[in-house]
């Protein structure tokens, strides 16, 4: 399993449309092959970080999610919304236990 986390910056004068192209984005990625799931929140001590946290089966299939039509209309949205910078990282993942 590979989870991908990271974050964008979001001037806030944008945050509604920001807001409306992650709408848009989610539920497409959700129904990728390959994709276990896929967020974004907000976070608590930045107003202006929306964080992410993705998991995918393998890398075959965010090799096929970042080649996806939706991705490079999600990438055409969020360009315009970013107020600072963005980062993710993949993370691959052998074994993971529940504490909770």
């Amino acid at each position: 399993m590979i989870v991908v986390t990271g974050y964008l910056t979001i001037d806030p004068e944008k945050r509604t449309e920001a807001e409306a192209a992650i709408a848009a984005f989610v539920p497409q990625n959700l129904a990728e092959d390959g994709c276990v799931d896929y967020r974004f929140s907000w976070d608590t001590l930045d107003p202006n970080r929306l964080n992410g946290v993705e998991q995918w089966e393998s890398q075959a299939a965010i090799d096929a999610h970042m080649a996806s039509a939706h991705m490079a209309e999600f990438m055409g949205a969020i360009g315009g919304c970013l107020g600072g910078p963005a980062e993710f990282t993949a993370h691959e993942i052998s074994s993971s236990t529940k504490l909770i």
